[in-house]
């Protein structure tokens, strides 16, 4: 069953996924040692397989494709406190990604009703338990407080991203309107790559709190990157400062 127009709008687009696991084994990582991992909806795990293809990367490739949330690996997660936070004291970590030797963050490029947008550091609510811990009642006071407190406790366990901005979501991160963009964003810290989503989008990244806590507390409060002028399909890269 193929994806809908609405879900590959939503979800990362598979050939991206197979162009960050070729330049892997090209560096010479071995297949076994690649784990393509995802977290997707509650006992939606095999749908989700189904409609994304993903579960050729391990026909194709010989990699491992797993969902972090389910069957044994639902257990499989280690408590980490988070020093300096702002919101969130302490959040469990999956053990795939603490075992890890580096980890690639490929989200998708979309508008978020809660937090703006969602790009790398959202991304990582994937990889923790509860997710729901992070927005408790819905808030968004609490989440962009929470996402800013992710990202201090992710940013030196992230090596690498690579956004999926061919087509992205507008209106909302599920199911919204798909805009094509044919772009790939990739960087080496989330919150300078999240600030170039944003001005991708329309949106300043001052009016994404999250952004503007972490520009203040965590980065000096140095100026927010900016996109270059680019002509489209294009690949923007940046550099971790």
């Amino acid at each position: 069953m193929p994806p809908t127009k609405y879900e590959s709008a939503s979800c990362t687009r598979i050939e991206v996924v197979r162009l960050v696991i070729e330049k892997c084994l090209n560096e010479g990582a071995k297949p076994g040692d690649i784990i393509v991992g995802d977290c997707g909806f509650k006992d939606q795990w095999e749908l989700t397989m189904e409609c994304s293809g993903y579960r050729s990367l391990e026909t194709d490739y010989g990699v491992k494709v797993i969902c972090v949330q389910e069957g044994e690996n639902y257990h499989k997660y280690t408590l980490h406190r988070i020093p300096g936070y702002m919101s969130l004291f302490g959040i469990k970590i999956s053990d795939f990604v603490l075992n890890a030797d580096v980890v690639i963050d490929v989200p998708k490029m979309k508008i978020h009703n809660t937090a703006g947008i969602t790009g790398a550091i959202k991304n990582m609510m994937g990889v923790i338990s509860p997710k729901g811990s992070m927005h408790p009642n819905g808030s968004a006071v609490i989440l962009h407080k929470r996402l800013r407190d992710l990202y201090t406790l992710m940013r030196s366990r992230v090596g690498f991203i690579v956004v999926d901005a061919i087509e992205g979501s507008e209106y909302a991160e599920c199911g919204g309107i798909p805009v094509v963009s044919n772009v790939l964003v990739s960087g080496t810290d989330m919150w300078e790559v999240d600030c170039i989503l944003a001005q991708l989008m329309g949106i300043s990244p001052v009016e994404i709190q999250y952004l503007e806590y972490i520009r203040t507390k965590d980065k000096g409060g140095v100026a927010f990157p900016k996109v270059p002028v680019v002509n489209k399909p294009a690949i923007i890269t940046y550099e971790r400062r």
